[in-house]
């Protein structure tokens, strides 16, 4: 085994999925036990909490990449982000989705900036809205959601993440010469 292959990061990552998951978790009993409180309230109090596990992916999966690699940089990310599943009828990856997702929840609510053109571009293939000012229902973050797990678990995301990066790793140290 390869000294680089140790992911050191995964626990971190576990917690923190496992943390957010519970607060969703939460939300959806409230739901059960108000019925005043529908799918509309449920969408806009976890909107951010599910973004915040997709930026809690795009810092592992950019993390892991330079773990590996050690480098970084923007065309380093795009290449290994390949890793990951092609989803149908996008030609993208789920690693690329998580990523764009954690981009469109960061920028949301930038006034004046339009979304990276590479963002725009993937959501667009997706069939994702881009527009800032979009209705919740139709919302990227739910939308993705939908394509990465129809059950909205972010626990099945985080292992499709780490199998992600077993993979990368096996591409990555197979293509080194590096030894240990």
């Amino acid at each position: 085994m390869h000294y680089k292959e140790v992911d050191y990061r995964a626990s971190s990552l576990n917690m923190v999925i496992k943390g957010l998951s519970s607060s969703i978790k939460e939300f959806q009993r409230f739901g059960e036990k108000n019925r005043w409180y529908d799918a509309l309230f449920f969408m806009e109090d976890s909107e951010h909490i599910f973004g915040l596990a997709f930026i809690a992916f795009q810092n592992y999966i950019n993390a892991s990449i330079k773990d590996l690699t050690e480098q970084g940089g923007k065309q380093l990310q795009l290449e290994h982000y390949r890793h990951g599943d092609i989803l149908p009828a996008s030609g993208y990856t789920n690693i690329e989705l998580i990523i764009c997702l954690a981009n469109y929840i960061k920028h949301k609510e930038d006034d004046n900036e339009e979304f990276h053109n590479h963002t725009k571009r993937v959501l667009s293939q997706f069939n994702l809205n881009t527009d800032k000012q979009c209705d919740i229902t139709e919302s990227a973050v739910f939308r993705g959601l939908d394509l990465l797990d129809e059950n909205w678990d972010l626990i099945a995301i985080k292992d499709s993440v780490l199998r992600w990066r077993k993979s990368a790793a096996a591409h990555i140290l197979g293509a080194s010469d590096s030894g240990l």
